[in-house]
């Protein structure tokens, strides 16, 4: 098999670009002989490091040296700007993966890079939820207009194939209502607390571990949960929600007796991510609730997440994801990658 040469260009090398990196090293080998693709990295864009591209190929051990030592990527290869329109069109690259920073707004730099990405005639994978969220359905076409990939595994449960599993394998079957603990920073703080932990306890802990954002709100007062709501709303369901607009209760300032209390009863409070229907209107909704003992998402602990999917085809179907890690999220923008070499432009 003669391997087909990809040449991508990155937007962000936070921890998930440098994991995605790492896995390239990893199976360089495996993808030329079982996938017959060839995947270089021709660009790396950051806001802190610096910015290079090199024709061919960056070399990635060393760009993940100087990055994790706290220098500048400057003698990875050519310097160059922020990227711009001009720069998609001109680029060599044939395939843009987005990972910046999550933003709630509908107008944000990460919209700007895969639209001109798509326009440009490239293929474009993110983990990026914000772009997904407010602008799906114009993402998804402009894609299918330029014919080109456009897959966004990544944004919601790490590596779990929600996305794939929905629009490709059960071809057919309508989601008619999902309900979910979609957000692992405050599930392991409810976690910490059951036992035995306050909530201050609990929130030092994840800071500790590097699970909570930079922006705590987004965890602990539920935003990243009500963004991936509306964004499983809006895709699978055909919704046109806003995190703004939708109900949420996020974990914050939670009373630790109350979960040790509902604990010892044998049910669990949890962080509840919902999305259904009534009549035509699609609708969803983030809370703090209290599981019965059976309940299936009661026994979800630490950072584990799930999601508990109806259909017309599946009732009742449970997809979990125990204690996933950065490799995870990696892991999905890898298999988007392949599925885009195989000729499956969109999920």
């Amino acid at each position: 098999m003669i391997p087909v040469p990809h040449r991508i260009a990155l937007l962000g090398f936070g921890n998930v670009g440098r994991e995605f990196a790492r896995l390239l090293l990893e199976r360089r080998a495996e993808l030329k002989r079982e996938q017959g693709l060839e995947a270089e990295i021709t660009a790396i864009f950051t806001a802190r490091h610096g910015s290079v591209e090199n024709a061919k190929g960056i070399d990635l051990r060393k760009a993940l040296r100087r990055v994790e030592g706290g220098a500048s990527l400057e003698t990875c290869g050519r310097p160059i700007a922020l990227p711009t329109s001009e720069h998609f069109r001109r680029g060599r690259a044939d395939l843009v993966i987005e990972l910046t920073p999550l933003r709630i707004a509908a107008n944000q730099p990460a919209l700007d890079h895969i639209v001109a990405a798509l326009r440009s005639g490239k293929h474009v994978v993110t983990a990026n939820k914000g772009p997904v969220l407010y602008h799906y359905r114009r993402l998804r076409e402009l894609a299918r207009r330029n014919r080109v990939g456009f897959r966004y595994e990544g944004t919601v449960m790490d590596g779990a194939p929600i996305f794939n599993l929905f629009q490709e394998t059960l071809r057919g079957a309508h989601v008619l209502s999902f309900e979910g603990i979609l957000n692992s920073t405050s599930n392991f703080i409810l976690s910490e607390m059951e036992a035995g932990r306050s909530y201050s306890d609990g929130v030092a802990g994840a800071r500790e571990r590097g699970l909570l954002e930079a922006d705590p709100a987004m965890d602990l007062e539920g935003w990243d949960a009500t963004v991936k709501a509306c964004l499983l709303a809006n895709v699978l369901m055909g919704g046109r929600l806003r995190p703004e607009d939708v109900p949420r209760q996020g974990i914050a300032g939670i009373d630790a007796d109350r979960v040790r209390r509902v604990r010892a009863a044998g049910g669990a409070v949890k962080q509840i991510a919902r999305g259904g229907r009534t009549g035509r209107r699609v609708e969803a909704s983030v809370s703090v609730e209290e599981l019965p003992p059976r309940h299936p998402l009661a026994s979800v602990d630490g950072t584990s997440s799930a999601l508990r999917v109806r259909t017309d085809m599946l009732e009742d179907l449970l997809i979990l994801e125990r204690n996933p890690g950065v490799r995870q999220t990696a892991y999905a923008v890898y298999s988007d990658l392949i599925a885009i070499h195989e000729g499956r432009l969109h999920p």
